[in-house]
């Protein structure tokens, strides 16, 4: 009896640790029965195993001819290991663990009830796939254990329910003995048949590039041509800051190509993925691409010549990478031509600012598809063909000086005040003529055309060991026509450090640009040149731009016709041609007295017309200053229509304003072309604001001011011209200024402020 009972106890270990094994190996029990309870409805797999499909990092896929085992690395991307190592399509991946987790149980054919005959039907030995899916035990573990293995046959002619009782979905035969030797045929839900059609081979990433855009830190492309190879370099710091090319020239890139080239690299698809060992690239190799990516190996591409497809002529080309034994086809030229009628209009389309950029692209490359023969490779087509990259908003002081002459513009922005709704305000000043307020929308036109107006192309790079002084002033650029000198907008962040008021962000540099005209030796032609101080490309700038470069006031000037607060208002005359309507305002009192001509007319002032008509003659803007000599204006206002005249009681702020205006000058020897740096602290200071400024217009504000009259006068007159748009010319009577306004806003001036 002893030996039975010992024995027995031997028998039940030698089971338990064969159940152990066994629950190691496959997680489940069934591979000692032999046999698992599936019932329509039920999960292939316990929600236990599928609950573990985000952690698999191993698979093995199997048909009748070949066998890949793929792992998953840190990075998240799945490589193939056996029988080479190249990389999984990621779309692959995903499909897998979507069917394992999401497939159901449609129904089970009995094992006894299927013939040999019907075998091939099921195609379970006929045309299998085997998927085995391995993940840790344990989180970090590197010892994997099975959690799914099935076997796929051919496509059930059943639907099932896609789970939300509207739609139906494709059923696949399948047969899984994961829970023993259960030879057993299951009619599950979905269908991943198609990711094998063209055998595991295909599987391979169709994708040659894997980098995340933001991640890129530099590019090298090399062009390999009949008359020798050239380089463009294009780096950035980071993310969030522009890229430059470095060579063959230090320049600045065009920021939205480069990213719209990086993003179609990434996007690029191959239409056909070969073993490099049967496959030779065709053709001669065009360019090498490096792509060097924050903490990862650089990657290089080889793109090759384009070649014609022999089954529909397709213009295709062939690009090998570094890190995958493959050779890529890729897609060279659109089918449809991007010449012609065609071209036009997509060009016409994309070229509207509604669509982002991203999507624009898309539209020109068709649907996204990247096509190797548009891709931007040459330094021509990367470089920014803008002037500067300069922010209108971003700027404060503007100098513009013809040399050898006392002709300069300046600029001066005076910061308003969002809490209390003051707004920013842009004066300007000609020679030594006093500041005058700007016309804000001429001024930003002009900072926003620097950078915003591409200029006609590149005239030249400096070469590195080049005479710089010598490259220069071969185009006349050592003593420029025009020298701008541009100040941004000092820090507004400060900070007190042991009593000293520090700004917590460096302030930026004051920008110097030189520009000139230069007669081109192969033309013959005239054209503006210009040039940053210290860079090294001279452009051809555009007539677009160097039209705004302005000496003459009245460009600048603001359209404002009159300035002045309603509580200066003291009488407003408005010469009709029966009599004149003379009105007196009380500021205090907000009432009106009146008379038209001798009649006291006081009763029937409508108090709101005439606020109104105050108010649209504050507002009231002219189209266009002329020179006070207009002759056709002069003609026509020899018998003016209408007048207004307004007498006005204005505070004098004449001591304030000189605080404010002082300190903005540059003396001639400071704009004079130094390609070294002996002058540029004298030029910054000159356009840097002075210290004691704030204190200044603090006493100024306290001073108690004095008051004195002014009177300005309007008249108008319609102009004699014929025109599609009729207008009037107009003249303020003190200053002899003219100017055209338009045609309504003339009319209002002679609305009625009377009740009839």
């Amino acid at each position: 009896m002893r030996i039975i009972s010992t024995a027995l106890l031997v028998l039940c270990a030698i089971l338990t640790v064969t159940a152990a094994v066994f629950l190691t190996v496959d997680g489940n029990l069934a591979r000692i029965t032999g046999w698992y309870s599936f019932k329509p409805g039920m999960p292939l797999f316990t929600a236990e195993n599928t609950q573990r499909l985000a952690s698999v990092k191993w698979m093995r896929i199997k048909d009748l001819h070949d066998t890949i085992e793929c792992s998953k690395e840190p990075d998240g991307t799945w490589w193939i290991t056996h029988p080479f190592r190249d990389r999984l399509n990621p779309a692959v991946a995903a499909t897998i663990l979507a069917f394992t987790e999401k497939a159901r149980v449609v129904d089970t054919l009995p094992y006894n009830k299927v013939t040999r005959s019907r075998m091939r039907e099921y195609g379970v030995q006929s045309k299998p796939h085997t998927i085995t899916l391995k993940a840790p035990e344990t989180p970090g573990e590197n010892d994997l254990t099975t959690i799914a293995r099935y076997t796929l046959g051919s496509a059930s002619p059943w639907l099932a329910d896609a789970g939300d009782g509207k739609s139906v979905m494709p059923t696949t035969y399948l047969r899984t003995d994961f829970y023993g030797k259960d030879k057993r045929i299951h009619v599950v839900s979905g269908n991943i048949l198609s990711l094998f059609r063209e055998g595991l081979l295909s599987l391979r990433d169709p994708r040659p590039l894997l980098f995340a855009p933001e991640a890129l830190r530099e590019m090298r492309i090399i062009s390999h041509q009949s008359e020798g190879e050239s380089t463009v370099i294009l780096r950035r710091i980071s993310a969030e800051t522009p890229w430059n090319i470095t060579a063959p020239c230090i320049t600045a890139a065009d920021q939205d190509k480069v990213n719209n080239m990086a993003a179609s690299f990434v996007g690029m698809t191959a239409v056909k993925v070969e073993d490099n060992s049967q496959v030779t690239p065709q053709g001669e190799l065009r360019h090498t691409i490096e792509f060097i990516t924050e903490g990862a190996e650089p990657i290089v591409m080889k793109l090759y010549s384009s070649f014609s497809s022999p089954a529909d002529g397709q213009p295709l080309c062939h690009a090998t990478v570094n890190n995958r034994p493959v050779v890529f086809t890729l897609q060279a030229e659109p089918r449809v031509s991007r010449k012609g009628s065609y071209s036009r209009i997509v060009n016409s389309i994309c070229n509207l600012p509604v669509l982002p950029a991203r999507s624009m692209a898309q539209i020109k490359s068709g649907s996204g598809t990247v096509y190797t023969s548009e891709l931007p490779l040459s330094l021509a087509e990367l470089r920014s063909l803008k002037f500067s990259d300069i922010i209108d908003r971003d700027v404060e002081r503007v100098v513009l000086r013809v040399h050898d002459s006392n002709d300069s513009l300046k600029l001066l922005l005076i910061p308003g005040d969002v809490e209390n709704e003051v707004n920013d305000v842009w004066m300007y000043a000609l020679g030594n003529q006093p500041y005058a307020k700007a016309e804000e929308i001429v001024v930003r036109r002009f900072l926003n055309g620097l950078s915003n107006i591409p200029v006609r192309g590149v005239e030249a790079d400096w070469a590195t060991g080049e005479n710089y002084k010598e490259f220069v002033a071969r185009y006349g650029l050592d003593k420029p026509f025009y020298s701008l000198y541009i100040r941004p907008k000092s820090c507004q962040y400060r900070a007190m450090l042991f009593g000293v008021d520090l700004p917590l962000v460096k302030d930026r540099d004051a920008r110097i640009f030189y520009i000139s005209r230069y007669k081109d030796p192969a033309t013959g032609k005239s054209k503006w040149v210009g040039m940053e101080r210290g860079g090294s490309t001279i452009y051809w700038l555009s007539t677009r731009l160097t039209r705004t470069f302005s000496l003459d006031s009245n460009s600048w000037r603001a359209r404002n016709l009159v300035n002045f607060p309603i509580s200066a208002l003291r009488h407003l005359t408005l010469g009709f041609s029966q009599a004149p309507l003379c009105l007196t305002y009380d500021y205090i009192g907000e009432s009106w007295e009146g008379k038209l001509g001798e009649e006291n007319v006081t009763p029937r002032i409508n108090p709101h017309r005439a606020q109104y008509y105050v108010r649209q003659l504050q507002k009231l803007k002219v189209s266009e200053w002329l020179d006070k000599d207009d002759e056709y204006a002069l003609r026509s206002l020899q018998k003016p229509v209408f007048s207004v005249k307004i007498d006005l009681e204005l505070t004098d702020y004449s001591d304030a304003e000189a605080v404010v205006m002082d300190s903005t000058e540059l003396d001639h020897d400071s704009l004079t072309p130094e390609f070294g740096d002996s002058r540029k602290d004298k030029a910054e200071d000159a356009l840097t604001e002075r210290t004691e400024t704030d204190a200044a217009l603090r006493d100024a504000a306290l001073m108690e001011r004095s008051t004195h009259r002014q009177t300005i006068t309007i008249e108008v007159a319609p102009s004699e011209e014929t025109s599609d748009k009729p207008f009037f010319y107009g003249r303020v009577v003190e200053t002899g200024e003219l100017f055209i306004i338009p045609f309504d806003d003339a009319q209002g001036l002679a609305g009625s402020i009377l009740d009839m």
